[in-house]
């Protein structure tokens, strides 16, 4: 089956970025790759850490169960951008501390029990949806302009295309979360507490 158009890879996100300052396109990225492409890719995979720390149904884990190791520390995984405790678990205050989760309440980093966790996970960019590789291309395209070149006369995307972009990935968003006033979060919490 011939398969049409594919969504950005990151490689050609990154060509995009360079192609907002007129540089030559790269065809790997590699160790050995030029300085421009160097700069726009940590342009692109900052923008993506940035973007996706809100948390977004595409990259948040919910009710997801992270037993303690022997110590009783609860490590969280290496991409965790954000966590929240939840169910039987939410009244206790956890933050992320590096790659532990602590537990504010009783100011320790020993859990006796295993906490239920809402997770907000940094993906590659190719495990991103279309609508968020789009966004966050066009975003650090406009950052990597205004950083590198500062000329605000020359931007290739400007915030209109940013923020069309922006509502684009919103609506995808609304659309896979199908969100109803009565079996929100905010209505399932009004109901305990009946």
């Amino acid at each position: 089956m011939a398969t049409g158009l594919t969504p950005f890879t990151e490689l050609e996100a990154i060509n995009e970025i360079l192609a907002t300052g007129s540089e030559s396109p790269v065809s790997t990225l590699d160790e050995n790759t030029v300085i421009d492409a160097s700069l726009a890719m940590n342009t692109l995979r900052a923008t993506s850490v940035e973007v996706q720390t809100r948390g977004w149904n595409f990259n948040t884990e919910n009710n997801l169960v992270i037993a303690p190791d022997q110590d009783g520390t609860v490590v969280l995984p290496r991409n965790t951008l954000g966590v929240d405790t939840v169910g039987e678990t939410a009244s206790i205050n956890a933050v992320q501390r590096g790659l532990r989760l602590y537990n504010e309440t009783d100011k320790t980093y020993v859990w006796t029990a295993a906490p239920t966790v809402t997770l907000v996970v940094a993906l590659a960019f190719e495990e991103l949806p279309s609508t968020a590789r789009l966004y966050i291309t066009i975003r650090a395209a406009r950052k990597y302009q205004d950083r590198y070149f500062g000329d605000t006369a020359s931007h290739s995307y400007s915030a209109a295309d940013e923020s069309e972009a922006k509502s684009t990935m919103m609506d995808e968003e609304l659309r896979s979360t199908s969100p109803n006033m009565l079996n929100s979060q905010f209505a399932r919490d009004l109901q305990s507490r009946v």
